[in-house]
């Protein structure tokens, strides 16, 4: 019995002497030699992770010459709050900073609107508020920033956004630079899903773009409502060859696809492995969008006798030179009007793709 009290004593013991170590929150003179050290190794980067910092912490860091240079803070589960933010947008300290971040720490709205309209941080190009208190509120807040201006990168992963926010954001007109937003395992909406899903892909768009890239955009799964987005990107009128195969395609987007006068320029499509019924090939086969086509794939659909027929008494088709049409739902009397069509006299061989 004697063992069994000493045991729980010396648990209680451990467990208070634990305990009182973690509250414990590093005095001014130790914050000031730990980031002395710090900065010794490098004067550009401070980071502090897993001490307990806390705001007072916070404030003894934001009020040091030591931290002049420093273009990169982190400040990774540290126990700061909305006050320890305070403290960073109140110091002259800071100009030079390019690049915060904050992540597992207990910053609310209040902590966004701080950093969201100090010019401390108008320098910021990269803010990172992973795993924070963060709602549509701080998330407004940025988007509406004067600040911000040259953000562009932005992580509100694990937080607590459901929707506006996320449509504020990506629809900012003051975030001109933003490229990255990070929104992952929010409690987002789905209509704040779909703006956050454009944004991605516009700026991969973009990026694809800048790299003289933009005629792989196929390559990325795109699906329907992605292609919905490519149609709405302004370069996509430069395009002579664009490949979507595999790509989830039905014939929505084939639809509009056909409809877009940004695709004129196209001499090869590539649709194959999609679910193109025949109202997607009716849809190609009366575009007065596509009469510049020289190459058209078509492999791999659910096209049937209808579609090829369509597409053989096309107008819109006589300059194809190549035209697959192979594992689809085609028969006899649909390859016979391919075989016998009048307006597809420029298919070389081989003539329709069939396996």
């Amino acid at each position: 019995m004697f063992i069994f009290r000493s045991q729980v004593l010396l648990l209680i013991f451990l467990c208070v002497f634990i305990l009182g170590a973690a509250s414990k929150t590093m005095s001014g003179e130790a914050v000031e030699k730990y980031i002395q050290k710090k900065i010794k190794r490098n004067d550009k980067v401070l980071r502090i992770n897993k001490k307990n910092l806390g705001d007072k912490g916070l404030a003894a860091i934001a009020q040091s010459p030591l931290v002049s240079s420093i273009r990169t803070l982190v400040l990774y589960k540290v126990n700061i709050s909305d006050e320890g933010i305070r403290a960073l947008a109140e110091s002259s300290n800071l100009k030079n900073l390019e690049a915060l971040y904050l992540e597992h720490n207990f910053i609310t709205d209040k902590g966004v609107e701080i950093i969201s309209t100090s010019k401390a941080f108008s320098n910021l190009k990269i803010l990172n508020l992973y795993h924070n208190q963060i709602t549509d509120i701080g998330a407004k807040a940025i988007a509406n920033s004067d600040i911000l201006n040259q953000l562009r990168e932005l992580n509100l992963n694990y937080n607590q956004i459901n929707g506006s926010g996320a449509i504020d954001l990506t629809h900012s007109k003051k975030l001109r630079q933003l490229q990255n937003i990070q929104l992952a395992y929010n409690p987002i909406e789905k209509s704040g899903k779909e703006a956050w899903k454009r944004f991605q892909l516009m700026e991969s768009f973009k990026q694809l773009h800048r790299n003289n890239r933009l005629d792989q955009v196929g390559k990325a799964l795109i699906g329907d409502f992605g292609f919905m987005v490519l149609l709405d990107f302004p370069f996509i009128s430069e395009l002579e060859v664009l490949d979507l195969r595999n790509n989830s395609l039905t014939d929505e987007a084939v639809i509009a696809l056909s409809h877009s006068q940004k695709l004129k320029s196209l001499v090869s499509l590539n649709l194959s492995k999609n679910n193109i019924t025949d109202a997607g090939a009716k849809a190609l086969a009366k575009s007065q969008n596509l009469q510049g086509l020289r190459m058209l794939n078509l492999n791999f659909n659910r096209i049937g006798d209808e579609g090829a027929k369509s597409i053989a008494e096309s107008l819109a088709l006589e300059k194809l030179e190549s035209l697959k049409l192979g594992q689809n739902k085609i028969g006899v009397e649909g390859a016979r009007a391919l075989n016998e069509s009048e307006n597809l006299k420029n298919l070389t061989h081989p003539i329709f793709g069939f396996y």
